[in-house]
């Protein structure tokens, strides 16, 4: 064996050599259990700790961590000062990332834990800090439950002498939970702060909650002052109308219009009906009085009508009575049939448009409030057309004696109306509308007779319907 070849061996074997005590201290040092001298976790020193001593010491800092107290302070007499640990204030510590963080250290193959223990040699890791914003909102409101049991009150919209005031709103203390959780998040120990038990002294942040409805809102709605009122009388009304007018314009009261709502009469009918009833009173049944259920809704319609022809709002359905009412001119009444007939208005003004009633037990009054113009004026007035003479219609009685007659029931006249709306401006006419044409159908003469000639009156309508009320009594 020449020398050279005697060389390389040699040379090849001390490599190998060296190849293998340097894997084996490879390996050794990636299979180590303990930590490397610098690491840091959370600030707390851990180098030569062991992994299962660090394991179970961390489960005793994180306990103390989640017991640690916080004293948080208020120069509010409401709101006492109160001492509570940190755990239960919602703060979090993620232990589970953190094992995540270290699980390369002792799990995967030995090159890959060489790796993971030479990349932490020197490391700071940290642990991370949270709070649940659910728990710690729980915890104020349960704490300081007598603090939030006391609600913002809105701020009230009132009348006196038909002058709008208002009753500001309260607002009420609370506790700012956000605030709140920044504040711990910075204020709170780590495992390596963890020196003592001494209470974290923290200024509770507290601010003032106004509710929905506040003075300004109200104020920005635009209502000033009244920009209309009508009354109308009832003062031979029976009880049961004067329950259904009653009723029917509570039912009205504090009713809110933004710009641009139609009202409709005939949710509020529905409304009345579901939460006080109605009471039998007189009805009109394909134009004629009878017993029903409700009679009287008409005239408050009808008055909220007139009310809200002299304050210029939009009149978007309405339909008089078939027959003429004796508590407002022809032509300025307004009708309501189930199904048949609706009485629907617009509010358009730029404001909301406020409605207040008053009822006593003869007369009814619809006040509407809004954004004054007090230039501006409107005024109503109807005209008769046309008077419509009843016709005859003769019922045959056979008890008569041959070609005798017997008056029944005298008729009455009906009419045309046309009714004008005339705004002023400073007292000048500005514009003149016709608002509506109304008709009033006349009431037949009916003449009994025993004549062969007469002929068998047409039959009543199959759907009758139903004026001034909601049903006949007849119908229950």
């Amino acid at each position: 064996m020449t020398r050279p070849f005697k060389n390389l061996i040699l040379s090849s074997s001390v490599v190998l050599g060296l190849l293998g005590t340097c894997g084996i201290a490879l390996y050794m040092y990636g299979m180590q259990t303990t930590f490397s001298p610098n690491v840091t976790i959370g600030g707390w020193r851990v180098g030569g700790m062991s992994y299962a001593t660090f394991q179970t010491e961390l489960e005793q800092r994180l306990q103390q961590l989640s017991a640690f107290p916080i004293l948080m302070q208020t120069s509010y007499a409401e709101i006492p000062n109160k001492q509570l640990p940190l755990g239960q204030l919602g703060v979090r510590y993620d232990k589970d990332a953190l094992n995540q963080s270290l699980a390369p250290l002792t799990s995967g193959s030995p090159f890959e834990r060489i790796k993971a223990r030479w990349e932490l040699r020197n490391a700071h890791i940290p642990l991370n800090v949270s709070v649940d914003p659910n728990k710690l909102t729980a915890t104020v409101k349960t704490t300081w439950n007598d603090l939030y049991a006391k609600q913002p009150v809105a701020a009230k919209r009132l009348l006196k002498q038909d002058q709008v005031t208002y009753e500001p709103e309260k607002n009420a203390l609370r506790i700012d939970t956000v605030h709140l959780q920044e504040q711990l998040q910075g204020v709170a120990p780590t495992l390596g702060t963890l020196t003592h038990a001494a209470p974290i002294h923290l200024s509770l942040p507290v601010f003032e909650q106004s509710p929905t409805v506040t003075m300004a809102t109200l104020k920005q709605q635009g209502i000033d002052g009244k920009i209309s009122e009508f009354t109308t009388s009832f003062p031979s009304s029976g009880e049961g109308r004067v329950h259904n007018i009653r009723v029917t314009a509570s039912t009205i009261q504090d009713y809110l219009m933004a710009p641009g709502d139609t009202f409709d009469y005939s949710k509020i009918i529905e409304q009345t009906e579901a939460k006080f009833g109605y009471k039998e009173a007189p009805v009109i049944l394909n134009g004629t009085l009878v017993p029903g259920i409700g009679g009287g809704i008409c005239q408050v319609s009808t008055t909220l009508y007139n009310a809200v022809l002299r304050s210029g709002l939009e009149i978007v359905e309405r339909r008089n009575h078939s027959l003429p009412v004796s508590y407002v001119p022809l032509g300025q009444d307004a009708t309501f049939a189930n199904g048949y007939i609706n009485f629907k208005f617009r509010n358009t003004t730029g404001s909301y448009v406020w409605i207040q009633t008053i009822t006593t037990d003869s007369a009814v009054t619809v006040k509407l409030f809004g954004h004054q113009t007090p230039a501006i004026t409107y005024d109503v007035n109807s005209n008769i057309v046309e008077t419509i003479q009843p016709p005859v219609t003769y019922v045959n009685n056979p008890s008569l004696r041959l070609g005798t007659e017997r008056p029944i029931s005298k008729g009455k006249v009906g009419y045309k109306v046309e009714t004008y709306r005339t705004k002023r401006e400073n007292g000048i006419i500005v514009s003149r509308e016709l608002i509506s044409k109304d008709q009033y159908s006349p009431v037949p003469t009916v003449i009994a007779a025993n004549r062969s000639d007469i002929k068998s009156p047409a039959p009543a309508p199959k759907q009758p319907m139903v004026e001034d009320g909601v049903s006949t009594l007849a119908a229950q």
